[in-house]
């Protein structure tokens, strides 16, 4: 049973399963995009901290995408 803090889904549900197929159907795409996109994606993003904590470049805006950037490098890898 699919169960959440915000609703309850039943396994002989509709939703269930079109869920349960894509979760298997995309499985092998994400498993290969990540493969091959995530380094790109992991040098792009510790180039841009480079950038971004230069001394010239922190601003409040800027430390957020810094943030986002080094977050999202540390969930690809």
């Amino acid at each position: 049973e699919c169960t959440s803090l915000i609703f309850q889904l039943s396994n002989d549900s509709e939703i269930y399963d079109y869920l349960t197929y894509i979760s298997f159907d995309f499985s092998a795409f994400f498993m290969f995009f990540m493969l091959y996109v995530g380094p790109v994606l992991v040098v792009a993003n510790i180039f841009a901290i480079f950038i971004l904590s230069r001394k010239e470049l922190r601003t409040a805006y800027n430390l957020v995408f810094l943030v986002m950037a080094l977050d999202q490098c540390l969930s690809i890898l």
